[in-house]
């Protein structure tokens, strides 16, 4: 209160406290005063008081706006006015603007009145750093940033010196012993100019890919409804469902051996998403080709690829997780299922066939373009590929289990001569499951996954456990072994190498934020 309106307000104090004492001291029983005079005299100082008390009221509530000028609100924890509440009305939100309160020094060394400048966008952290907006219609943009790394030690023992390709090319297997860092990302993503429109950009860096950063993903979106959203750039062609979860949300350290040997790559196209029932969710795509990540237009060809999935999760949001790391109390269940189609074909200028094409192998781990792969001398340069995959997952009460079958139909091959085969199937799955042993801190992990074709048979079977040593999934611990018996696959990101058979020790720490 001010010093001049407290001085007032304990006059008139002063002055109604001696009007009444005098008043009081002049009234006795012996004198004829009547009872109207006393009954005025009571009004009159009645009104007074009545007056005074408001005056009162009239300076605290001045006093409370002053100081409430200089306060913080957070725009998130808009207050509430709950005059009506007593009635049985809703309570209605009102937003205060977020100001800061700054002094300032004059050059006479003197501090100068504190003022106050309100804040356009403030930093928050949900599920990521981020920078919002107070008002989103005024300052329509926002930037969250996340980043995470998996390192990790490998150690890998080999039951066998070498192994012989389809071609009767003999390679050796080595022994393996090392430190990686496999995945060092970094996340921006939000909106601009209009919530509707959508950016995000994913960067890479890993050791054994020569420590050069990629950019793994880089697209923008527009958000017609929830049943569709377009997205155009660069990003995972939809064609299997454990190749679309991640990375960081594997059982063990890294996929089946099976997902990554018939799953598809990154790709620039066209997207859409969406979800046009309650559980119901799809996702296309209409992109240069199969595999083409960090591919340019001299190494791929001019057809388009197509991929889609579609999935359903009747109890409710399944959620990233494939573990039950929550113990759900009521079963949670996804059921979906993908499929691809591209077409291989054309020559570089060396007369070889397109990078494009270089990843598809057969089920013993031969290159399909490479020299004699069917048949000796001659190359295969075109096919179409056809992958079909239908998976399932469940968990509950701590229990989980997934699973994924795939189907790749390599159709219509020709070369530069006559070819043993020209068309060929071939098929693969994973099953792995695990259970929560301390909730939010341990659970275990087993899986199997193989590889079928027409020349040959390989799998893999491992078992593993993860800590959580801060009780989120945000920093986990893994370790798991596996025994692999003849990869077929040739990917150092998930340490198979084509003909590895042998015994694969991972060992790895993943943070997130």
């Amino acid at each position: 209160m001010g010093d001049g309106r407290l001085g007032k307000f304990c006059t008139l104090v002063i002055v109604f406290v001696a009007t009444s004492c005098e008043g009081f001291s002049q009234v006795s029983p012996s004198e004829s005063s009547t009872v109207s005079q006393l009954t005025d005299r009571l009004d009159a100082q009645a009104a007074e008081l009545a007056e005074l008390r408001g005056q009162l009221q009239e300076l605290r509530a001045a006093e409370n706006t002053k100081s409430g000028d200089h306060k913080s609100e957070s725009p998130a924890a808009p207050l509430a006015d709950r005059s009506a509440e007593g009635c049985g009305e809703k309570a209605v939100a009102k937003k205060i603007p977020v100001v800061v309160e700054q002094n300032l020094t004059n050059t006479c060394g003197e501090d100068s009145t504190p003022k106050n400048f309100q804040l356009n966008f403030i930093a928050d952290y949900d599920k990521g750093f981020l920078i919002k907006p107070v008002g989103p219609k005024k300052h329509p943009f926002e930037l969250k940033t996340n980043g995470w790394i998996q390192f990790r030690h490998v150690g890998f023992v080999r039951d066998r010196d070498s192994w012989a390709d389809n071609s009767g090319t003999t390679r050796p297997i080595r022994n393996r012993n090392a430190f990686d860092i496999e995945r060092a990302r970094l996340v921006f993503s939000g909106y601009a100019h209009d919530p509707r429109l959508t950016y995000f950009l994913h960067l890479d860096g890993d050791t054994d890919g020569r420590d050069t950063v990629d950019f793994f993903d880089y697209w923008w979106a527009w958000q017609f409804s929830d049943a569709l959203r377009v997205q155009f750039g660069k990003r995972k062609a939809p064609g299997s469902r454990q190749w679309l979860l991640g990375a960081r949300d594997t059982r063990l350290s890294e996929r089946p051996l099976a997902t990554d040997f018939f799953r598809p790559d990154r790709t620039l196209g066209l997207f859409a998403t969406g979800e046009p029932a309650d559980g119901l969710f799809y996702e296309i795509m209409l992109g240069n080709g199969y595999r083409t990540a960090n591919h340019n237009s001299a190494e791929i060809n001019n057809k388009f690829a197509f991929s889609g999935t579609s999935w359903w999760e009747p109890n409710g949001s399944f959620g990233k997780s494939l573990t039950d790391h929550d113990c759900s109390s009521e079963a949670l269940y996804r059921f979906g299922h993908s499929f691809s189609w591209a077409a291989q074909q054309g020559l570089d200028a060396t007369g070889a066939p397109l990078r494009e094409s270089t990843f598809v192998r057969l089920s013993d781990g031969t290159p399909l373009t490479q020299n004699g792969a069917l048949t000796p001398g001659t190359t295969v340069s075109e096919f179409d590929v056809y992958l079909y995959a239908v998976d399932a997952a469940m968990k509950y009460r701590g229990w989980s289990v997934n699973s994924e079958f795939y189907f790749r139909w390599l159709q219509d091959l020709q070369g530069h001569g006559a070819l043993a085969r020209t068309k060929i199937a071939q098929n693969g799955f994973f099953v792995e499951g695990g259970r929560v042993i301390v909730p939010k801190k341990l659970d275990w992990n087993v899986r199997y996954s193989q590889v079928s074709g027409p020349f040959g048979n390989t799998s893999e079977y491992g078992v593993g456990v993860n800590l959580y040593p801060l009780d989120t999934q945000k920093v986990k611990l893994t370790f798991d072994v596996t025994q692999v018996d003849g990869s077929p696959l040739n990917n150092t990101a998930t340490e198979f190498l084509a003909g590895d058979s042998g015994t694969l020790f991972r060992t790895q720490f993943q943070a997130e934020f």
